[in-house]
């Protein structure tokens, strides 16, 4: 009776082993004998806006940041908690899969690949309105390692604005559709497009909605929270403010005001000339080497192109400022072929938006 008893306990024991080690090893917790890559590794290389201040994790929430590594090897996975947002995954310059994430917390990126060093670059699809996410490093084969990034660009671009600039339904297929997750792309908005042609690095400083003195959707004339109470945070979700010495652009390109009179009431006229001001000095104080971009496209018929064309003008005669310049875009897009989701560009529209800026970019920077 002791001898059966004690061969029903292994038989159990024997089955219960087995039916974790699955379990495990479907929920992707439990992978083969790694190197764990930590986030504080001088071969990775961050884009954007990130939040430093905890040793063993990197959090972010702004559209389109960027995490660059060349590793070597056949597999590399990334440990990520997230859940409310996507990724375009590159290897070796080529688009690998879209990565959606889940309640996982770890992602394979690539495996089977062949033996030698890999380019990896992982860029953030959602905007910062979907929430934060936090990176604590990669995992590849035991005994492969990172090298250094070869690809270093020599310029920088920081792009400004509201959902334009985030790429707000840029994957939508017609302008009827409404806004997901699944149908944003900041890297096929114009910004990430013409900072590619022009071989320079961004950042994405965007919000769908906002406005320089008042937010689309608000009652009042003016918001609490317009963009300027946003612009120095390390994450718009978060209020551990940027240090904007870590990163100096040599271009800053401005697309603001579009919301501020989308709908009524508008703000009065001197209240967004004001703000505009005051946000555009800030900018110069931050950046005093930088040129700065501010643009308008006629979207639709309303004066907020020629009160930023106005206020632009004022700043840079007051300062004697040759370096701070306005742009108003005549842009014929196509309602049918070049708009996404709820009217926003797609990627034929964002495309024509970066042909436009492209040569007066290059003219004024001589690029």
């Amino acid at each position: 009776m002791l001898l059966r008893l004690q061969s029903i306990i292994k038989k159990c024991l024997f089955v219960f082993s087995f039916v974790l080690v699955w379990a495990l090893l479907s929920s992707g917790e439990f992978y083969k004998p790694e190197n764990h890559v930590k986030v504080n590794n001088p071969n990775i290389e961050y884009i954007g806006r990130f939040d430093f201040s905890k040793p063993r994790v990197v959090r972010f929430d702004w559209p389109g940041v960027q995490i660059k590594v060349t590793f070597g090897g056949t597999y590399c996975a990334i440990k990520l908690k997230d859940g409310h947002n996507d990724y375009n995954i590159f290897i070796d310059g080529q688009l690998n899969k879209v990565l959606r994430t889940t309640s996982d917390t770890i992602y394979t990126i690539a495996e089977g690949l062949k033996n030698g060093p890999h380019s990896l670059i992982i860029t953030k699809r959602t905007e910062a309105l979907n929430g934060v996410a936090s990176f604590e490093g990669f995992i590849l084969n035991k005994g492969d390692s990172l090298y250094p990034v070869v690809d270093k660009k020599k310029r920088k671009i920081e792009f400004i604005g509201d959902s334009f600039v985030a790429g707000l339904g840029s994957e939508g297929k017609t302008p009827d559709c409404l806004f997901s997750r699944d149908t944003d792309n900041n890297y096929i908005a114009f910004g990430p497009v013409l900072a590619r042609r022009l071989n320079a690095d961004y950042s994405i400083i965007a919000i769908s909605g906002i406005g320089i003195v008042r937010n689309d959707g608000d009652s009042t004339l003016t918001s609490k929270r317009p963009l300027p109470y946003y612009y120095d945070r390390a994450c718009l979700n978060e209020s551990l403010k940027w240090n904007f010495q870590k990163w100096q652009p040599d271009l800053v390109v401005v697309r603001l005001g579009n919301n501020d009179y989308w709908k009524k009431p508008y703000p009065t006229i001197s209240a967004f000339h004001d703000a505009y001001i005051k946000f555009l000095k800030r900018i110069r104080k931050l950046y005093p080497n930088a040129s700065i971009l501010v643009f308008c496209e006629p979207v639709r018929k309303d004066s907020h192109c020629d009160y930023i064309r106005s206020l632009v003008n004022e700043l840079s005669s007051r300062l004697q400022d040759k370096k701070i310049w306005y742009e108003k875009l005549n842009i014929n897009l196509d309602k049918q072929k070049d708009f996404g989701c709820q009217e926003h560009p797609n990627g034929s529209g964002h495309k024509k938006i970066a042909d436009a800026l492209e040569p007066i970019i290059r003219k004024a920077m001589n690029w």
